[in-house]
C-alpha cells in the first residue's frame, strides 16, 4: 500500500474529513516517524510493532575485480520487529465468501481474530448471468462466458491469499436456469470452485445474519423490522419481531427480470412508470402489511440507491452504511432518472457502471415497497448476504 492508497482508504473511513487534510495528517505522521528515528529514538506502535534504529559499523572490503581495498563508512538503518498481536493476525488464515447472483458476482475475504470478524477485501463484477433468462430460461453463451471469466479472476485472488476455506453460493439465476448444472460443473472443472445453490429461505437467513452484524456496527438495537433485498432475479423479504423471524418471503421480481419482461428503454414516460408500479404492486400484494419499527434495505440495488442519493463520486461503504433514505428523495430520483437517456444516465453522480439500464426498475420496486408497508424512510445496511455467508463459514469451521 502506498501513501496515496492509505489516504484513499482513510477517506472511506473518515468521509467527514477533507481528503487534503487527511493527506496532511498522513504526511505529518511519517515525517514525525522519520525525524524521531534520525534522532536514534525507538518507536513502538502498540500491538503493531517496533521500529528500532541501528547503526552498522564501518568496514574494509576487498574488490575481487581489481584486488583493491576500500572502506565503507558506518550507516544507519531501521529494523522493524512485528508486534505479537499483529504477527498473530497476519498468520490467521483468510476465509472467502462468494455471492453469485443474477446481476453481479461478488467476492469477500475476511478473518476471524480474537473473536472479532474483519471483512478485509471485496470485489464485484456486473456479470449479468441472468441476462435473457426471463425469455429463454437458460444462461446464454455470452453470460456463461462472462461468469466463467469472472470466477477465474476470483480464483486468482484465492490463490494469491492462499485461501483454502471458502463458500460460494448461487441464488435465483441458478434456481431458474435450465442449464445451471452445466455452468456449475464447468466452473468446478475449470477453476475448482464448487457452487452451492441455496434455497430462498437459506438466502434470507444468510442475509439476516449479515444485517445483524451491520446493526451492531452502527449500534442500533431494533427488535421489530422488515428487511428487503432487491436482487437481479428475485427479491427477499424478512419480518423479524421480538427476537424471532415471523416470516420469510421470496418474490419472483428483480431488476434484471423486470427490464426484460417490459423491454425497458430510456427515457420512460409517466404512463409506463404507472404500468410498472401496477405490475410490482400485484407481485408483492400477498405480503402481509405488518407494522414495523424500521424498514432495512440491503444488497446491490440498495447500495446504488444510496450512492445516487448522496451523489457519491466513488463507492464509500462507510458513508452509505446506516444512511436513512426517505420516500420523498426516492420519488424525486425516480422522476429525474426516468427522463434521461442512457448516455446521460451514465454521467449521473453516484451511478454504477453496468447498472444504468436496470436501476430505475429497482427504484420503482422500492417505491412500491415503501407504499405497501406504509413507510416514509428506510435504513441502508451495507452488510447482507455476502458478509452473512462468510460469517456462516466461520461458524461452520469454528474459526
Amino acid at each position: 500500500m502506498t501513501r496515496k492508497d492509505l489516504v484513499e482508504r482513510l477517506s472511506y473511513k473518515f468521509s467527514e474529513i477533507d481528503k487534503e487534510d487527511l493527506k496532511f495528517i498522513v504526511d505529518l505522521f511519517f515525517e514525525t516517524l522519520k525525524e524521531e528515528l534520525k534522532k536514534g529514538n525507538r518507536i513502538e506502535l502498540r500491538d503493531f510493532g517496533v521500529f528500532i534504529p541501528k547503526k552498522t559499523k564501518g568496514m574494509i572490503f576487498k574488490n575481487p575485480k581489481n584486488n583493491r581495498k576500500y572502506y565503507i563508512k558506518s550507516k544507519s538503518r531501521v529494523l522493524f520487529k512485528t508486534g505479537r498481536q499483529f504477527k498473530k493476525r497476519l498468520n490467521t488464515p483468510f476465509l472467502a465468501s462468494f455471492d453469485l447472483g443474477t446481476q453481479s458476482f461478488r467476492l469477500c475475504l475476511g478473518k476471524n481474530f480474537n473473536g472479532n470478524v474483519y471483512f478485509l477485501n471485496k470485489w464485484k463484477e456486473n456479470v449479468r448471468l441472468g441476462e435473457g433468462l426471463g425469455n429463454q430460461k437458460i444462461i446464454s453463451p455470452e453470460a456463461f462466458q462472462r461468469g466463467l471469466t469472472t470466477l477465474k479472476r476470483f480464483k486468482e485472488e484465492l490463490s494469491k491469499y492462499e485461501i483454502l476455506k471458502y463458500r460460494a453460493i448461487g441464488t435465483e439465476v441458478f434456481r431458474k436456469a435450465e442449464n445451471a448444472k452445466e455452468f456449475i460443473d464447468f466452473v468446478k472443472k475449470d477453476t475448482g470452485i464448487e457452487i452451492d445453490v441455496i434455497s430462498p429461505e437459506e438466502e434470507a437467513d444468510l442475509t439476516l445474519k449479515g444485517i445483524f452484524f451491520g446493526l451492531k456496527e452502527f449500534d442500533l438495537k431494533i427488535e421489530n423490522f422488515i428487511t428487503v433485498d432487491v436482487g437481479g432475479g428475485s427479491s427477499e423479504f424478512i419480518y423479524f419481531n421480538n427476537g424471532k423471524k415471523e416470516w420469510i418471503k421470496s418474490i419472483d421480481l428483480g431488476v434484471v427480470t423486470l427490464k426484460e419482461i417490459f423491454d425497458l428503454r430510456h427515457p420512460l414516460n409517466s404512463r409506463l412508470i404507472r404500468s410498472l408500479k401496477d405490475y410490482i404492486k400485484e407481485k408483492i400484494s400477498f405480503l402481509p402489511k405488518v407494522s414495523s419499527q424500521e424498514l432495512i434495505i440491503t444488497g446491490g440495488t440498495a447500495s446504488l440507491l444510496g450512492s445516487l442519493d448522496l451523489q457519491l463520486i466513488y463507492y464509500n461503504p462507510e458513508k452509505l452504511h446506516g444512511l436513512k433514505i426517505t420516500k420523498e428523495r426516492l420519488e424525486k430520483l425516480i422522476k429525474k432518472l426516468a427522463n434521461l437517456d442512457y448516455d446521460r444516465l451514465q454521467k449521473v453522480k453516484g451511478m454504477e457502471k453496468g447498472r444504468e439500464d436496470i436501476i430505475l426498475g429497482g427504484l420503482l420496486i422500492y417505491s412500491v415497497i415503501f407504499d405497501h408497508f406504509n413507510k416514509e424512510s428506510a435504513i441502508l445496511n451495507e452488510y447482507g448476504i455476502l458478509e452473512g455467508t462468510l460469517l456462516s463459514l466461520i461458524e461452520d469451521y469454528n474459526y
